[in-house]
């Protein structure tokens, strides 16, 4: 009897102490694989600055780098948003204007410039003519004269005017004696048969033997008085008589831009004087 009071009161006595604690709930126990896998926490990152604007400026340095140019200089160094002043070019050489003879008074200067014959770097001066134009027969020593003493820039030729088909034939007996290389001899010969002899030659029998006569044999004239070259050499011939819009004959044409027909050129002294003052303003101004 004794016994069994002591155990109820042994039972009684544990079930007052442990009503002074809340009971403690079993953690899980985690999965073995999560546990070994898994990796540490992450240190979290300090806050953030403000934000930039979305349209801000990207780096100049980096972009001119990229497009294969020189960096710009720093932000703070002041030299970004400036303009890029370039060197002063020399001053050109001021344009000669005391020139003495006046366009539209002694010369015109064409409104298309046209091709030369001559060698590059050369100035052209072109005669145009006829053979049966007394004012070109009358000018014809004076101006062999004037072209032996031109200066070594200076190159000079003939074009028989394409008015008519008696120029044609002419303009044809000029290209011939050109082709023969017999024009030193036909030139003057042809001016003195139509001036002094009164020979027109227009006949192409009459031309045949005036060829003769100044040492051309019919066979090489026959072969080259229609010849492809000559025929070539006549178009062009044509073709100038209209771009130079020439309206009187003799007419100087220089480098294919300036025409010497002036109302105030009145003797053979003034063509050539206006004529050297054209070759000099084509030349390079210093």
């Amino acid at each position: 009897m004794t016994r069994i009071r002591i155990l109820l009161l042994a039972t009684v006595i544990t079930a007052v102490a442990a009503c002074g604690k809340a009971p403690q709930p079993e953690a899980p126990t985690p999965p073995a694989a999560a546990t070994e896998s898994a990796p540490p926490a992450p240190i979290a990152a300090p806050a953030p600055a403000a934000e930039a604007p979305a349209d801000a400026a990207p780096d100049v340095a980096v972009v001119e780098e990229s497009a294969g140019t020189e960096a710009a200089a720093p932000a703070d160094s002041g030299a970004l948003g400036k303009d890029i002043v370039l060197p002063d070019a020399p001053p050109a050489a001021p344009a000669k204007t005391d020139w003495k003879f006046q366009e539209g008074q002694h010369f015109s200067t064409l409104t298309s410039a046209q091709g030369t014959s001559s060698a590059a770097g050369k100035i052209e001066v072109a005669e145009v003519f006829w053979y049966g134009c007394s004012h070109c027969y009358n000018l014809e020593p004076v101006l062999s004269d004037w072209v032996k003493k031109l200066p070594p820039d200076v190159s000079f030729v003939r074009i028989p005017v394409m008015w008519n088909p008696t120029n044609e034939i002419h303009g044809r007996i000029f290209y011939t004696a050109e082709a023969l290389g017999r024009l030193d001899v036909i030139n003057p010969a042809m001016f003195k048969a139509i001036h002094v002899e009164n020979r027109p030659l227009t006949d192409e029998k009459a031309i045949l033997a005036f060829f003769e006569e100044n040492g051309v044999t019919a066979a090489d004239f026959n072969k080259t008085f229609r010849s492809f070259a000559v025929e070539s050499q006549l178009k062009r011939a044509k073709d100038l008589t209209v771009k130079y819009k020439v309206r009187g004959v003799p007419l100087l044409v220089v480098d294919g831009k300036y025409t010497t027909d002036g109302p105030q050129i009145r003797s053979h002294q003034d063509l050539l004087a206006v004529t050297e003052e054209l070759i000099q303003r084509e030349r390079p101004q210093t």
